[in-house]
């Protein structure tokens, strides 16, 4: 099989990469759909630098400081490495590798840390402890017109080439998981929304007691966030609020990566990620749980169909998942009575609540194998849920092919 990867390597000054970063930036905080059409030209060309693509940035201040330090010296920086892409015509840029190297320069020239234990310089008091608005004028222009070693990659028409890529060029750093690389590579709106939706609701400056209640619901913590485990529980949940329940993927992470897989074709191909509904089905899903969490204060865990659990993970994506087919399955009158107890039954009646049951508790088939045929949950009438048939309709379909 002939492959055909083309590439470029343009040396851009790090004046010139700052400025695409903040176009970058724009573009993330945005989006092309709320920039008017001159407005989306100034975007053009960003580089889109945001830790929710990669492991979340954790470069300590003497990392930051050595990158910065090399450029004070003229010492090389390792070359990074830019995939283009584009949306509704637009070339934007992502980081396959480098987005550490890149983040520190950019975080020194928006004077967001001084310079600390320089290892060559040592306490020069010209740089010592010197924020990039302290610096004279002459290192100013010393680090703005330093060139970086740009790798720059065209669209890769096989998504696959660039995950092998990604792999190889990142063997020599701590190894990601699959979701961590499945993010790096598969870009679209969708998978955007839900790192910014993470970053929103644990934003300090954000801060209110729904956000507070979501950030508890959905079990965010700087490990889970930083590790991407958040990302990928959401996109599980998004895999189904967006299709119904996968039932190609053998786990909760295979219909992650599809999702992600699926939303990225369609903003290379600049088509309908159907974002805009997804955002309004998410939101109603978390009034949902937001509903049940008034009853119990870790809806996603097993404590919500379990009385007695010592040692309760907070989140389970099995639950979650079970949860969000119910959601999508059933209209759900949040004020019904007895919305608790029915959806507790649910859950008893799948995989989760079958103590004999050994194998995977997000493998969509089973669980489905559960709730449709083996225990006849759709069959049955509930006071506070509503069974849509035109979607359930193939359901029994989907489990015989």
């Amino acid at each position: 099989m002939e492959i055909k990867i083309n590439y470029s390597r343009p040396l851009v000054s790090v004046q010139d990469a700052v400025n695409f970063i903040d176009k970058g930036e724009k573009y993330i905080k945005s989006g092309l759909e709320n920039l008017t059409d001159d407005e989306q030209l100034e975007v053009l060309h960003g580089i889109i630098l945001s830790p929710d693509y990669q492991r979340q940035y954790r470069s300590t201040a003497q990392e930051e400081t050595s990158i910065i330090e090399s450029l004070l010296l003229n010492i090389p920086i390792p070359e990074i490495f830019l995939v283009r892409t584009s949306s509704r015509g637009i070339q934007l840029r992502h980081v396959m590798d480098g987005q550490h190297r890149l983040t520190a320069i950019y975080r020194y020239i928006k004077d967001r840390f001084p310079l600390k234990n320089l290892e060559i310089l040592g306490l020069d008091m010209r740089y010592n402890d010197r924020k990039f608005s302290d610096l004279a004028r002459e290192d100013k222009i010393k680090i703005l017109g330093s060139h970086l070693s740009i790798l720059e990659f065209s669209p890769f028409d096989n998504d696959d080439i660039e995950i092998e890529l990604f792999k190889r060029y990142n063997r020599n750093t701590k190894p990601l998981e699959k979701h961590e690389i499945a993010m790096a590579t598969y870009y679209s709106k969708t998978s955007q929304f839900i790192g910014n939706f993470i970053n929103k609701i644990t934003d300090e400056k954000e801060t209110s007691l729904r956000n507070e209640r979501l950030t508890k619901i959905y079990n965010i913590t700087p490990d889970r966030k930083n590790k991407q485990k958040n990302h990928q529980e959401m996109c599980i949940i998004f895999s189904i609020l967006d299709e119904g329940p996968d039932f190609r993927a053998k786990d909760g992470v295979e219909a992650s990566t599809n999702l992600l897989k699926r939303k990225a074709q369609l903003f290379k191909a600049d088509e309908d990620e159907r974002l805009d509904i997804l955002k309004i089905e998410f939101d109603t899903f978390n009034e949902f749980v937001l509903k049940l969490a008034d009853s119990v204060d870790y809806p996603f865990s097993s404590s919500i169909y379990k009385e007695f659990e010592k040692r309760m993970a907070k989140y389970h994506v099995g639950v979650s998942m079970v949860l969000a087919i119910m959601f999508y399955y059933f209209r759900i009158n949040l004020e019904g009575a007895k919305l608790l107890t029915e959806i507790k039954y649910i859950l008893e009646n799948s995989p989760l609540g079958d103590v004999e049951y050994n194998a995977s508790s997000t493998n969509t088939r089973s669980i489905m194998n559960y709730l449709s045929i083996k225990n006849k949950v759709f069959d049955k009438h509930y006071s506070s849920m509503t069974l849509r048939r035109d979607k359930y309709h193939n359901v029994e379909q989907h489990l015989t092919d």
